[in-house]
């Protein structure tokens, strides 16, 4: 899910943002949705939102509701919509609800393992498409329901529906030796998964957008079964990110995410890791290991970390709103584990090492230009809203 997360970030941070001045009522925004990356190019959409702020005493919102439609310069195109109420059924429970459709001609498959190989002139052959390609359509609904059980705990329950439509570019292409060769099970090219979902996620920073102190915890379960044969696959996921401030300038944040998948989970959906969010992209990329190709590396078992030190520079005024000038240096590194494929025990850790800029705008709305280097990738550029974590 790669495509929506700036496109989502852009309406919940941007919108809530701009809809300050009248936070009472009924409210709406447009806005154009905009980012860049070495991978997929430029991304391009537009975004709207209505919000029911009622008498302003329950913040964010009462409700919102927030379409976008989005495309990127290397062949994707999407439309999502997403309805998120704190509290839809009092106030102990806050629902959401997400649906997309997604198009694209070019999703990255470079096999599946730990060692898997790459050859960059493989990339730009004449006549014939990117051998590390196929085209991969898809159409998803996750509706999420959390339960404050705690002040600082929150029970997640929810069901999720995937439905993936997949095709080789070319017989030559990694995805066709490798549906040709058995590691991708025929009858994947047309598969609808469904089931539910469970975790736990503890809360305690200070806060949500740009974060200075405490942590995030949370573990999840999702149970699917894939149709048609009826075979079936759970997700385990776990994440820890923490916030430590060591002057009112300077923060320390750190990540560390660890997935497991037992069964028979489709090919095409190995690449989206999971949270309580939603679902984010890798490993390799903007979301997950930056410096490292987006989708680099596939398998069941993937594990990575990221360290951040975030510097919050002087503030001025324009056009009457608060900014903030602001910087970060990274290190992010992960791996993965499948038996199916190469070098399940080599290779080691894929690493990435950056920094980039920050410009903020109030507490929530955070420009981001972060530039990362790895050792297969060289430097690459991502363009986007909002800190990785």
């Amino acid at each position: 899910m790669r495509w929506t997360l700036w496109a989502v970030l852009v309406t919940q941070v941007a919108t809530p943002a701009l809809a300050q001045q009248s936070q009472t009522g009924l409210g709406w925004s447009a806005l154009p949705a905009l980012n860049y990356d070495s991978d997929q190019g430029f991304g391009y959409g537009v975004t709207g939102g209505l919000y029911q702020y009622g008498d302003g005493s329950q913040p964010p919102y009462l409700w919102a509701f927030e379409p976008i439609v989005f495309f990127t310069t290397r062949g994707r195109r999407s439309v999502t919509v997403f309805y998120d109420a704190p509290r839809q059924f009092g106030e102990a429970v806050r629902l959401t609800v997400r649906a997309y459709v997604d198009r694209d001609c070019c999703q990255p498959y470079f096999g599946l393992g730990n060692a898997s190989a790459y050859d960059a002139a493989l990339t730009t052959r004449p006549s014939l498409p990117d051998y590390y390609t196929y085209r991969r359509n898809r159409a998803v609904a996750v509706v999420d329901l959390q339960w404050r059980v705690l002040p600082r705990v929150r029970l997640l329950t929810g069901v999720a529906v995937n439905r993936n439509a997949t095709a080789a570019r070319d017989p030559s292409t990694q995805f066709a030796v490798d549906l040709g060769n058995g590691t991708i099970p025929s009858g994947e090219d047309a598969s609808t998964s469904l089931g539910p979902k469970v975790g736990l996620v503890y809360d305690t920073r200070d806060l949500e957008r740009d974060p200075r102190r405490g942590m995030w915890l949370e573990g999840i379960a999702w149970q699917g079964v894939v149709l048609p044969g009826g075979d079936d696959f759970t997700r385990w996921t776990g994440t820890l990110r923490g916030y430590l401030s060591l002057d009112p300038s300077l923060t320390v944040a750190a990540r560390v995410f660890g997935e497991h998948i037992e069964g028979a989970m489709p090919v095409a959906m190995l690449s989206d890791l999971g949270s309580s969010f939603q679902d984010f992209g890798g490993l390799g990329g903007a979301e997950s290991v930056r410096g490292v190709l987006w989708q680099r590396f596939l398998g069941r078992t993937r594990a990575l970390s990221n360290l951040e030190v975030r510097w919050r520079g002087p503030g001025f005024r324009f056009l009457g709103a608060p900014w903030q000038l602001g910087a970060v240096g990274f290190v992010d590194a992960g791996r993965v584990w499948d038996d199916r494929g190469a070098g399940d025990g080599a290779a080691g850790l894929h690493w990435g090492k950056g920094g980039g800029l920050r410009v903020a705008w109030g507490q929530s709305f955070i420009i981001a230009a972060d530039f990362g280097h790895g050792r297969e990738a060289g430097l690459q550029t991502y363009l986007k809203l909002g800190h990785m974590f």
